[in-house]
Parts: structure tokens; sequence; C-alpha cells
């Protein structure tokens, strides 16, 4: 399936992505998470032990929500189903990880945010030092539509 410019454009305006994936016994387990669009292949970085990657060993079919224009809430949701894919780390390459630190480290705003929390700085370094079991979990969309964003009452 390939995505419409207006689907694309409202992808690359959301900061993350809830991913919903279903346990071996089928329970349902909602996560957000940072991610990348390559073309119509949707990616995450994240690690091979987390609850959602061997979710999605054990069934790669994925729902994605994303329902914010930089992190500000929106009135709708994109709503994408596909197939997920766990990769070995390498899949994440050079130009996914360029795109990945422009979009959250190098942006103007991001970077603005990063400086005011330099704090923080030591403690990310070593929680991404002991993550040694990476992955690259590449998402090819099937179906993709907008939703009205759900209203909390």
């Amino acid at each position: 399936m390939s995505l419409s410019e207006e689907q694309r454009r409202f992808i690359d305006s959301a900061l993350t992505v809830r991913v919903a994936t279903l346990s071996a016994r089928g329970m349902p387990l909602v996560t957000p998470l940072w991610f990348g669009r390559d073309g119509d292949t949707i990616y995450l970085g994240t690690r091979a032990s987390a609850p959602h990657s061997r979710n999605m060993l054990a069934n790669p079919s994925v729902m994605l929500l994303a329902g914010d224009r930089w992190g500000h809430r929106t009135k709708r949701v994109l709503r994408l189903q596909g197939i997920a894919d766990v990769r070995a780390i390498e899949a994440l390459t050079w130009r996914r990880k360029a795109s990945l630190a422009w979009r959250y480290f190098l942006r103007p705003a991001a970077a603005a945010d990063y400086a005011r929390n330099w704090r923080e700085l030591r403690t990310r370094r070593r929680y991404y030092g002991e993550r040694t079991d990476g992955v690259c979990i590449e998402i090819h969309v099937q179906s993709a539509e907008f939703i009205a964003q759900p209203v909390a009452e």
C-alpha cells in the first residue's frame, strides 16, 4: 500500500506513535515509541527483549496510531495497520539514524529541549550504553485511515 502525501505529512509531524501489539497469548499491549519513516515503511529502533518486540516476533500484525503534531494533540488520528519485520540493528542505516537524530535532537525545538534537560545527559548515556540487544523493526503498512481522536470524558 502506498501512503498519500497528506498521510506522509501527518506522520512526519508526529513525535511518537502508539504501537499496538498482541502477545502469543493474545494479550494486547500499547507502547508509545519514537519512530522514523522511510518511504512507506515505518521503522523503530528498540530492544529485542522489550515486550513489544517479543510480541511482534510472536504475532507480526500491528496497529500504529499517530495522533499528535510535534507533541500537541490533534483532532484526528492516523491509524496504520501493518506487518512488522524484526531485523538486526544494522537495518537501522546511517541515513535512518541521521533522520532520527534530526527529528528528535537536532531540530531547533528539539535541540532547545535537549539543552534545557542537559542534566539528564549522563543518565541517558548510561541508559543507552546498557542496552546492547538493539533491533530495527520495519513496519510495512497495509492500510491507513484518518479517524477522529478519542475524547476522554
